[in-house]
């Protein structure tokens, strides 16, 4: 064995002891920085809440500095029953440029005329609704909830009272057309109103497992900020909200939507090239692009951006595009701890939901004291119509829409001691009879095999007499219609008559598709891909609706005549949302409640929503000249060439039979003598020049005593 030098191991024992070492300060080394990283962390921590609390504090003194500003630079400290307020104008409104708002006459001078001398809001509004909502999402695709959330918010503009396509200030008081600079085209231009507030939420309104952050508890100003919000959760593909993929369609040619400043936004429409009949080429936004910016509303940003302890959901949201395109703030939204209230800026504010009622309260803050002339608003949740009926029986409900099955039974109360008391009590019922902007309708599913054959569905048309479900199930409160338009709009088309009740020729015209009876059972068959199939499905409706059950029951009797099979499916609200949703269903009895004038079928008809779910072309229906006609009416402002293209696309739908138009049912809406400014505006020419709406609005009703 060699032997090595001692200095050998000396240097090997110096150079063993310096590893040592350095293994010994790195430990420490690594011990001080994390020690140092964790001091970091509480730092940062302490440094984030305290930018909380200071955001929290400068929040607060905002909205109070705001709310000095409203008791101090307005004529009126708060609304008034004599004046409207007025607002300044601000730096950036250009004088010079037109307002595209106009003042409604009809509230500014009419209404305060029709009120007496000291009128002072008074009573509670009740009412009653089928069936309690899953919920009160911002975007929920319940009529109800779309009903109590207007009550609740503002729009930056509102129609003219009793007139379609006019446009009067709301949460705008001015809308300018400018140029953009950067690319010569126009934009609008949009000022809001000072002093609209968020209403605080109650902690009375959540369950206990909720608890509120202080910033939750007191106003916040409504701003530009919160109608972007808006725009933005519309806009974003990962919100799955019915109503918010309904309403998505409309906006996608938004091409800017910028805040300028809390009062100040700039909304930009892409221009589209358009080719004139001689051949030249022009620039125009969608027709609708006024109507469709004057309806945008604002979305809480300081509720639905944020958990119930104050925290943001998306901690880092600096960029303008985050609530367009984030997905996790999507599926917290689709989900958030708010969903059953409705934040509150316009002229009602939510004051609660049980699972017996909702309950609404006037909101005497805000701008214009004539959009609730009443103290209270609730709609008590009931099962049937016929619990409605009853209410409105007792005096409990002070209007009620009847039902087709309640006619004999009316005029049977009308005649009884019990109402004759009521007359003495100054309760005695008035009635007011229009044709409803609803129509019923038999939607036949287009990727069923049964229903592919426009013969097939012009068929099923004719073997249903409408006329006689009128006279029987309606007992006279409906009228037979066409097509997808309301009568009552310039948009439908009086020279195609409704198809005749014609059973022959519904067999003839079955056979000509190869439906027949092959092997004498008394039901139509036919061979579908090899296999014999007969002609049986399910007709989906809903349940509970009296009148809608003997309906379909009349139809199944009709269509069993020509030797077809409809199997009736009642189903619950909820389902029969999801089956329209999910276009499960084989044939379904629906009705639409159709929208203001200028019409857009697209919602309804277009292709791109025959495969979309959620969309409200549940039957799958596609036709590319429909699809054209659609685009042309996007960019026609010629009212005469609109109307042509309206009657244009009623004859291809009439010819096509997607739907069995059923009818447009008429209501007889009883109300108690107690209830004020029940009218037509369209019959009170007189008070509003120029009216064209034929439905009563019920804003505008108010009490003429107190109610017991």
């Amino acid at each position: 064995m060699n032997k090595e030098p001692i200095g050998l191991y000396i240097f090997r024992y110096i150079v063993g002891m310096g590893l040592l070492a350095f293994m010994g300060m790195l430990y420490w080394s690594s011990v001080l920085v994390e020690n140092n990283l964790k001091n970091l962390r509480t730092d940062i921590g302490q440094v984030r809440t305290e930018l909380f609390n200071l955001q929290n504090s400068n929040e607060r003194l905002r909205t109070d500095l705001m709310q000095q500003l409203s008791t101090s630079s307005q004529i009126e400290a708060k609304p008034s029953f004599n004046a409207l307020q007025k607002v300044s104008s601000r730096p950036h409104i250009d004088e010079n440029l037109p307002n595209l708002l106009s003042t409604d006459p009809f509230f500014t001078e009419t209404l305060p005329k029709m009120l007496p001398a000291g009128f002072v809001p008074q009573g509670t509004y009740q009412q009653t609704t089928i069936r309690k909502p899953d919920n009160l999402h911002p975007f929920s695709n319940w009529a109800n909830v779309r009903q109590w959330a207007a009550l609740c918010t503002i729009s930056l503009a509102q129609l003219k009272f009793g007139i379609y396509e006019t446009y009067a200030p709301n949460m705008a008081i001015k809308v300018e057309e400018r140029i953009d600079a950067t690319s010569g085209e126009p934009e609008y231009w949009i000022h809001l109103r000072e002093n609209v507030f968020w209403q605080p939420l109650k902690p009375s309104f959540f369950s206990n497992q909720i608890t509120l952050a202080p910033v939750f508890l007191r106003k916040h100003p409504v701003t530009a900020h919160d109608f972007k919000f808006f725009y933005d959760a519309m806009m974003n593909p990962y919100n799955q909200q019915v109503g918010a993929a309904s309403l998505r369609i409309y906006y996608t040619d938004i091409e800017k939507f910028e805040v300028i400043d809390d009062l100040t936004l700039v909304v930009k429409w892409q221009m589209h090239e358009i080719k004139n009949q001689d051949g030249t080429t022009i620039k125009r936004a969608k027709y609708l692009s006024r109507q469709l910016t004057g309806g945008l509303s604002p979305l809480a940003r300081f509720i639905y951006q944020y958990f119930p302890d104050g925290q943001k959901i998306i901690a880092e949201d600096s960029d303008p595009n985050t609530y367009r395109e984030n997905s996790v703030w999507a599926q917290n939204f689709a989900i958030h701890w708010a969903q059953n209230i409705i934040a509150s800026c316009g002229p009602w504010k939510f004051d609660g939901m049980t699972d017996r009622v909702i309950q609404f309260t006037r909101n005497a803050d805000y701008y214009t004291p004539y959009n609730a002339l009443m103290e209270r608003q609730e709609f008590e949740f009931k099962n049937t119509t016929d619990a409605e009926w009853q209410s409105f029986k007792n005096g409990i409900s002070q209007t009620y829409e009847l039902d087709a099955s309640k006619v004999l039974e009316l005029k049977d109360f009308l005649a009884s001691p019990e109402y004759q008391e009521q007359v003495a009590k100054g309760m005695a019922i008035k009635q007011l009879e229009y044709l409803g902007n609803i129509y019923q309708y038999i939607g036949w599913n287009q990727k069923m095999p049964f229903f592919k054959s426009k013969k097939v569905r012009q068929a099923l048309t004719m073997a249903i007499d409408r006329n006689r479900i009128i006279r029987q199930n309606l007992n006279g409160l409906g009228q037979e219609i066409n097509g997808t338009f309301a009568p009552n709009s310039s948009a439908y088309n009086h020279q195609l008559k409704p198809w005749p009740f014609d059973p022959e020729r519904a067999r003839r015209l079955l056979a000509e598709d190869g439906w027949e009876d092959h092997d004498g059972d008394g039901i139509l068959d036919k061979e579908i891909d090899g296999v014999r199939v007969p002609f049986r499905f399910d007709l989906t409706y809903y349940v509970k609706q009296t009148t809608a059950k003997s309906i379909v029951e009349y139809i199944a009797t009709a269509l069993k005549e020509i030797g077809v099979v409809a199997s009736l499916n009642g189903v619950d609200v909820a389902d029969l949302s999801n089956a329209f949703d999910s276009k499960s269903f084989e044939a379904i009895y629906l009705g639409w409640a159709l929208g203001t004038p200028p019409e857009d079928p697209r919602q309804l008809w277009s292709s791109k929503g025959a495969k979309e779910k959620g969309s409200s072309n549940g039957i799958g229906f596609e036709n590319a000249e429909v699809d054209q006609i659609i685009d042309a009416l996007d960019y026609e402002y010629d009212p005469a060439k609109r109307i042509a293209l309206y009657h244009r696309f009623d004859e291809i739908i009439y010819e096509e039979a997607p739907y069995t138009f059923l009818f447009a049912p008429k209501i007889k809406l009883l109300y108690r003598e107690e209830v004020q400014n029940v009218f037509l505006p369209i019959d009170r020419q007189d008070l509003i020049p120029g009216a064209n709406i034929a439905i009563p609005d019920s804003s505008i009703f108010w009490f003429k005593r107190p109610q017991p």
